[in-house]
């Protein structure tokens, strides 16, 4: 039997990969990433089919984005961060809709759309 020289090894590439969460909090924050990363994944998609949708209505955001896109982007932090609240993940706007909107309102608005639909 014929031994191959050293110097004819070819090294398998040492490929790094990831250890698995090993203790309970490492566990929580890859479950953490994992859900912001889908909520920004979600709100991506939402807000794009929101844009279209506006975009099909007449709103052309491209005669002078700078003007709308502050506006544009509030929509995609409050996908965001709605989509974060049914996860029980914080997001800054939670607090600002705590302390700005009042549910009460609401009620007004809403008992009088119904009433113009009937």
């Amino acid at each position: 039997m014929t031994k191959i020289p050293p110097n004819n090894i070819i090294n398998f590439p040492n490929a790094w990969r990831p250890s698995s969460p090993q203790t309970p909090e490492e566990i929580a924050a890859a479950l953490l990433e994992y859900k912001t990363m889908y909520s920004d994944e979600i709100a991506e998609m939402l807000w794009q089919t929101v844009l279209g949708e506006l975009g099909r209505t007449g709103c052309d955001f491209n005669k002078n984005i700078g003007k709308y896109f502050p506006a544009m982007v509030l929509v995609l932090e409050s996908i965001r961060s709605l989509h974060l609240l049914t996860q029980e993940i914080e997001h800054p706007l939670q607090q600002f809709a705590l302390d700005t909107i009042h549910p009460d309102d609401f009620e007004q608005i809403m008992v009088d759309i119904d009433d113009e639909m009937d």
